[in-house]
């Protein structure tokens, strides 16, 4: 039995997206979250060590990996041959403009008349404060192309409570409530955090 499951999503686009047009979407369908307790299990039945040991170590990774992001480090898994799986690593988002800087230094005067009022922004200006930290994380290419190269896939269609089921209609595809998104964006299945090609 093929092992990825998929469906088709529909996209329709509302009056005020310009630009947008009707369309139809494949989506990966999620079964399961593996967690510890499940990979500890999986890797003791390949190593012969114990389940409780396995998931002590899952965890400690966990951990570690943190530690490690937060001192600004990428952390990179591999498999056994050396192929790059998953790179971790901290990302930074923020930004100042001329206009908030002008708003908010217009602001300040009127509080203190001895704070200039700036219409430019200055480096200075991009404080730690306007700052949002996240995790990133991207997929190896290579580890990427052997998972397209070698994945199985099944079509599959939802009944009303979004339970998956095998589509016998491999043409029209299953019907869904339309995503409230674009397809670009993923039809909202993307994951937070981040991934992509490492580059």
């Amino acid at each position: 039995m093929a092992k990825n499951k998929w469906r088709v999503r529909e996209f329709k686009p509302t009056s005020n997206m310009q630009g947008r047009i009707h369309s139809f979407y494949a989506e990966a369908v999620i079964d399961n979250e593996i967690e510890n307790r499940d990979l500890g299990a999986k890797i003791a039945a390949r190593t012969g060590f114990k389940p409780y040991e396995v998931q002590a170590v899952v965890a400690a990774i966990a951990d570690i990996v943190l530690e490690e992001v937060m001192e600004s480090n990428r952390v990179t898994l591999s498999n056994e041959q050396g192929t790059k799986m998953v790179t971790i690593y901290p990302k930074v988002s923020g930004s100042v403009n001329d206009e908030q800087v002008l708003q908010e230094t217009t602001a300040a005067h009127a509080q203190d008349a001895s704070v200039d009022i700036r219409s430019v922004a200055e480096e200075s200006d991009l404080t730690p404060d306007r700052l949002t930290w996240t995790l990133g994380a991207t997929i190896g290419i290579k580890f990427s192309k052997e998972f397209a190269m070698h994945k199985q896939a099944q079509k599959v269609k939802f009944v009303a409570t979004d339970t998956a089921i095998p589509s016998d209609d491999q043409g029209s595809g299953g019907t869904t409530t339309p995503p409230t998104t674009d397809p670009g964006t993923g039809g909202g299945s993307t994951p937070s955090g981040g991934t992509g090609d490492e580059g």
